[in-house]
C-alpha cells in the first residue's frame, strides 16, 4: 500500500513555523477576520495580539492577501538587538534599495604622450542611500513598490520589546508621526503583531503617551481554535490531502485537540510526526501510534519544557509523590487561571486513595512550582491565583505524565532513548 494515497508528502502538509499561507490547511476564523478587514477600513493603525503559535500570522497575511494589500514587514526583534526601530527600519531600506549615485571625485594622474606630458581625469563614483531619515524613506520605497496599491507596514514580534520603555516610547513616536502629513502622504498602514494585548493600555497610562491609545484599533485576541475546527483541519490534513486511513477517528481527534491545547502551531507541529508514523505505518492512523507520537513531538518540540517540568517531579520513590500528582493534574486544568482549590479538586478526583480524610498542603506546591528559577506557572495579575508562565507547558503535562492503572502513581515518558 502506497504510504500515502496522493502522494503529498506529510511535511507540505502540516507545515508548522510556515512563513507563507498553507492555503489548503488554513483553517477559516470568520469572525477575527471580519474584525481585521473592518480595521483595515479605519483611519486606525492596528494591533493583532494572540498567544505563540495561535496562528496570528496566517491570518493577517490571507486577510491581506485577500484584500489585495501589499506587505512589508519589519522584525521587533531585530529592532530590540540593534537598540531602535529605526535601526532595523534602516537595515531594511539598506536591503531594498540600490545604491543610488550622488556623484563622482575627480582624480587626476600623470601620462605621457608622443613624448608631451598630459593629464588624464579619471572620474571616482560615490554611492550611498539617499539622505532621506529611514521611516520616511522605508514609507516612500513601500508607496513605490505597491504602486498604488494599499499598502501595510507590520511591526512583528511586539513582545520582544513590550519591557523595554525606550523601544516602546519610539514605536508610539513612530504611531505619531505617520499620521503627520509628511508621513501619511505615502499611505502606508500599520500592523502590530506579539503576544501581548495590554499595549494600549499601556499608552492609557503612561503620562505624555496618552493620546496614542486612541490612533490603535485592537482586533480581538487571536485565541485557541474550537474543537470542530481541530477536527476539520485533522480530517483535512490526514484524510483529504495525505489520504490516510484513520481508525477511531473522534478519539484521536480528541486526543490531539487536548494534548496541543488547540494552539494551531501546535497542532502542525503534533499531525506532523503523526503522519510520519503512519507514512511508516502503511497510511493508518491508529491509536497505538498516539504514545509514540507523544514522546517524539515532546522531543522535537517541548524538550526544553520537558526538562523543567522534569527537573521538578518528585527526586525519589516517595509513598504519594504530591508533587507530581499536583503536576498531573495542572495538565487537567483548563481555564486561563486557576486557585488553589481547583488543583485540590481536581488532585482529589483523580488521586482518591492517597487523598482521602487528609489535609493537602497544595498551597506550598504551587509555591514551589513558580518559585524555581524557570517557574511553569506565575501568580496572576491580581495576585489571588495562577497561571502557566507559558502555555507550552500545559502542554507538556499533558503528553509527558501519565496515570499508572489503579495505583495513586505519576509516571513520566521517557524520551532520552529516542534516536
Amino acid at each position: 500500500m502506497s504510504p500515502s494515497h496522493k502522494g503529498k508528502k506529510p511535511e507540505n502538509v502540516f507545515t508548522p513555523r510556515a512563513p507563507d499561507i498553507n492555503d489548503k490547511m488554513y483553517v477559516q476564523r470568520p469572525e477575527l477576520e471580519q474584525a481585521l478587514k473592518r480595521g483595515l477600513r479605519t483611519n486606525l493603525h492596528l494591533l493583532i495580539h494572540g498567544e505563540s503559535g495561535s496562528g496570528k500570522t496566517w491570518l493577517y497575511k490571507k486577510v491581506l492577501k485577500e484584500n489585495k494589500f501589499e506587505i512589508f514587514i519589519a522584525n521587533l526583534a531585530t529592532a530590540s538587538r540593534l537598540g531602535s526601530i529605526t535601526a532595523e527600519f534602516s537595515d531594511l531600506i539598506n536591503s531594498y534599495e540600490e545604491p543610488q549615485k550622488t556623484g563622482y571625485s575627480e582624480i587626476k594622474k600623470g601620462d605621457v604622450s608622443a613624448g608631451v606630458a598630459s593629464a588624464s581625469v579619471q572620474h571616482q563614483s560615490n554611492y550611498k542611500i539617499g539622505e532621506m531619515e529611514p521611516f520616511e524613506a522605508l514609507l516612500k520605497h513601500i508607496s513605490q513598490k505597491s504602486s498604488g496599491k494599499p499598502s501595510v507596514l507590520v511591526l512583528d514580534n511586539l513582545e520582544t520589546i513590550h519591557s523595554d520603555p525606550k523601544l516602546l516610547k519610539e514605536l508610539a513616536d513612530i504611531i505619531t508621526l505617520i499620521d503627520d502629513s509628511r508621513y501619511a502622504k505615502y499611505e502606508v498602514k500599520i500592523l502590530i503583531v506579539g503576544v501581548p494585548g495590554d499595549l494600549r493600555s499601556y499608552y492609557n497610562n503612561t503620562p505624555h503617551l496618552t493620546t496614542i491609545a486612541n490612533r490603535i484599533r485592537e482586533i480581538p485576541e487571536v485565541s485557541r481554535m474550537t474543537s470542530e475546527q481541530c477536527k476539520n483541519l485533522v480530517k483535512t490534513g490526514f484524510i483529504n490531502e495525505l489520504g490516510y486511513e484513520i481508525e477511531d477517528f473522534d478519539e484521536i481527534v480528541n486526543h490531539i485537540s487536548w494534548t496541543t491545547d488547540k494552539l494551531p502551531q501546535r497542532l502542525h507541529e503534533y499531525c506532523l510526526e503523526l503522519a510520519f508514523l503512519g507514512q511508516e505505518n502503511g497510511g493508518k492512523i491508529t491509536k497505538n501510534l498516539l504514545d509514540d507520537v507523544d514522546r517524539y513531538w515532546l522531543q522535537t518540540s517541548l524538550s526544553a519544557s520537558y526538562a523543567i517540568v522534569e527537573s521538578m517531579m518528585n527526586e525519589r520513590e516517595t509513598k504519594v509523590q504530591r508533587r507530581n500528582q499536583t503536576l498531573y493534574s495542572l495538565g487537567l486544568v483548563e481555564t486561563e487561571e486557576f486557585r488553589v482549590t481547583d488543583i485540590e479538586e481536581i488532585l482529589r478526583k483523580e488521586f482518591p486513595e492517597s487523598t482521602v480524610d487528609l489535609t493537602l498542603n497544595i498551597s506550598k506546591a504551587l509555591s514551589y512550582l513558580a518559585s524555581q528559577n524557570n517557574p511553569i506557572i506565575k501568580r496572576s495579575p491580581k495576585g489571588d491565583a495562577y497561571c502557566f508562565s507559558d502555555p507550552k507547558y500545559r502542554m507538556c503535562l499533558r503528553a509527558m505524565l501519565r496515570k499508572r492503572d489503579n495505583v495513586d502513581k505519576v509516571e513520566k515518558i521517557s524520551i532520552s532513548d529516542i534516536s
